[in-house]
């Protein structure tokens, strides 16, 4: 998500000017326009707090409990993990995906805040649909 499913953003109020990190990326400003469909930026913050809580029991990062929730899941067969090398690698975040465990409790308390948003698919449609729509 461009960076937005990260601690970078956790607690963050983006209605006061310069009170958080910019979105002065266009996959930053991307997401977050997925995250206003979604549910808006205070769900966004209760996802991301339900993360950073489970990211804490596990001695992992966010985006490491969000790209093992995602790979988890029965048709999901890949996941995209951003880089921009020298800048933002990740390696040791990467790695940990593969020897995480999410329990059931971290699985059930990630649902509760997932099934408060829209269904996407049904919002904009499948990948690239925002493009494609006039």
């Amino acid at each position: 998500m461009g960076g937005l499913l990260s601690e970078k953003f956790l607690d963050t109020n983006l209605a006061i000017p310069f009170a958080g990190p910019p979105l002065n990326t266009p996959s930053l400003q991307k997401y977050k326009r997925m995250v206003d469909a979604w549910g808006g930026w205070n769900l966004f913050q209760t996802l991301l707090q339900t993360l950073k809580k489970i990211s804490s029991k596990h001695g992992v990062s966010i985006p490491t409990v969000a790209v093992k929730y995602i790979l988890d899941q029965p048709a999901v067969a890949g996941s995209m993990v951003g880089v921009r090398l020298g800048l933002s690698e990740h390696i040791q975040d990467s790695n940990a995906i593969f020897s995480l465990v999410l329990d059931e409790e971290d699985v059930n308390s990630i649902q509760e805040v997932s099934k408060r948003g829209k269904d996407l698919l049904k919002v904009i449609g499948d990948c690239g649909d925002e493009y494609r729509r006039a």
